[in-house]
């Protein structure tokens, strides 16, 4: 069966920043999460690089029938959306710090040989265009595509500079019938966003060093 858009679990470190992010099945319709600030909830009130191929001791352990082929020539493009500043209309808050998780998420994949390219401050039409343009490119060099998108958001929601977008226009972009030379590859959509207003009250742990904690979970 043709996987579908590739969503999936995995922790990785980020200049001494141990992130998750949760990854489902390529037939699952979840979204992608992973731990954001404050700033990210709705408020009622008032805006490319090096290719470095993976060690063959990795591939070795990895090849298994539920693996993907990695061995096209480019890695892929990772499409980077990092959204700060909101109209007053939409009553969402200033995104600070987002630039300092677009850099981090910009030098994470141009070390994993991607082709990273950022916009910033984009609204939904546009959005949505940048990600057509992309799924209708040529992808048969590719390995598989990328997009992380950095914003305010709600349940299956992201939020452009100008109001909500559904998540599913623009994974929906890239199922095979519509997006032909990526059928087969992982289809990754990294989400930073909140998911409503709820806030997680979150866990108490120890103070075991980050080296210590990345061995925990690796």
């Amino acid at each position: 069966m043709e996987p579908s858009i590739s969503l999936v679990r995995q922790t990785f470190f980020l200049n001494n920043h141990l992130s998750l992010i949760e990854i489902t099945m390529a037939d699952k319709n979840h979204v992608l999460k992973s731990p954001q600030s404050i700033t990210d909830a709705k408020t009622s009130s008032g805006s490319e690089g090096k290719s470095i191929p993976f060690s063959k001791s990795v591939d070795s352990v990895i090849q298994t029938d539920e693996s993907y082929r990695m061995d096209c020539p480019e890695m892929g493009i990772c499409i980077l959306v990092n959204n700060k500043h909101f109209l007053p209309n939409t009553g969402m808050a200033l995104r600070s710090g987002t630039d300092a998780d677009a850099a981090l998420v910009f030098d994470t994949f141009r070390t994993l040989g991607y082709n990273v390219k950022t916009y910033n401050d984009l609204p939904c039409k546009r959005i949505i265009e940048v990600l057509q343009n992309i799924a209708k490119d040529d992808h048969k060099k590719r390995n598989s595509f990328v997009c992380v998108l950095l914003s305010h958001g709600e349940d299956g929601l992201i939020y452009g500079t100008d109001g909500p977008l559904e998540l599913k226009t623009l994974t929906s972009l890239f199922r095979g019938d519509r997006c032909k030379t990526l059928r087969g590859k992982p289809k990754l959509f990294f989400i930073q966003a909140c998911r409503g207003t709820d806030l997680d009250s979150g866990i108490e742990t120890d103070s075991g060093s980050d080296e210590k904690c990345v061995r925990k979970y690796l």
